[in-house]
């Protein structure tokens, strides 16, 4: 499985043009406004590239010369944004249940159960989002995700805002469930150390532009140190 991506988006004072291939876990990474966000929300579909291609294990999401665009969801594309995008009225099951698409009422209350069990939310399904900690709204916010079986998983800063403490056993979690995926996931961050943890492969993006893919090894060698130092 891989997503290929050559896209471009003139927003007239920046241009995003890139053009990258993930499988595995990768990382994007890059400074505060450089792109990373607006590459995901490129492949996502929430927006509109100005031409380029977007494809996703073979099936073709985006191509401005063919005319193709297909809806998010089509895509079946599992993004994670910054702040959980949780239904604040809703609780853990209500919110969990939303990511649950075409199915009968018996394979819906298994799959839930399945889901729970796995994020270990178990004992939480009455709760609201205002009262989980952060660690428990974000197991909630992949939970919607992964119940609907996507094709990608992509999550924009997952640990930005948590402390240190909570970001670490976070991390360590979360290789788990990248496991459990067993799909190709696309990390966004900013943190070097994060993508050391956590990606088997980097893509370096800079002003809208990628400046280098790597696979971690080569990325943290001196010789991989020292052409990003270069670009």
């Amino acid at each position: 499985m891989s997503l290929y991506v050559d896209i471009t988006k003139d927003f007239g004072n920046f241009k995003l043009d890139v053009s990258f291939e993930a499988t595995g876990i990768t990382g994007l990474l890059g400074a505060s406004g450089c792109g990373k966000t607006m590459t995901l929300k490129c492949i996502a579909g929430i927006e509109k590239p100005d031409r380029g291609k977007i494809i996703l294990d073979g099936i073709t999401l985006f191509d401005s010369e063919s005319r193709i665009n297909l809806t998010p969801q089509k895509r079946k594309v599992g993004y994670l944004f910054q702040n959980y995008a949780l239904f604040p009225n809703m609780n853990v099951y209500q919110n969990i249940q939303c990511g649950i698409h075409c199915e009968d009422n018996v394979n819906k209350k298994q799959k839930l159960s399945e889901i729970l069990d796995l994020m270990q939310l178990g004992g939480l399904e009455k709760h609201k989002p205002h009262q989980l900690s952060g660690g428990q709204q974000q197991r909630v916010a992949l939970a919607r995700i992964m119940i609907g079986n996507p094709r990608i998983l992509m999550l924009d800063e997952p640990f930005s805002s948590l402390d240190s403490h909570l970001r670490r056993r976070l991390q360590t979690q979360m290789l788990e469930l990248f496991k459990e995926f067993g799909k190709d996931v696309l990390f966004v961050t900013h943190n070097l150390s994060e993508v050391y943890r956590l990606c088997d492969f980097i893509t370096l993006i800079k002003d809208g532009k990628i400046i280098a893919q790597k696979d971690r090894k080569q990325f943290f060698s001196v010789s991989g140190r020292r052409s990003l130092i270069r670009n």
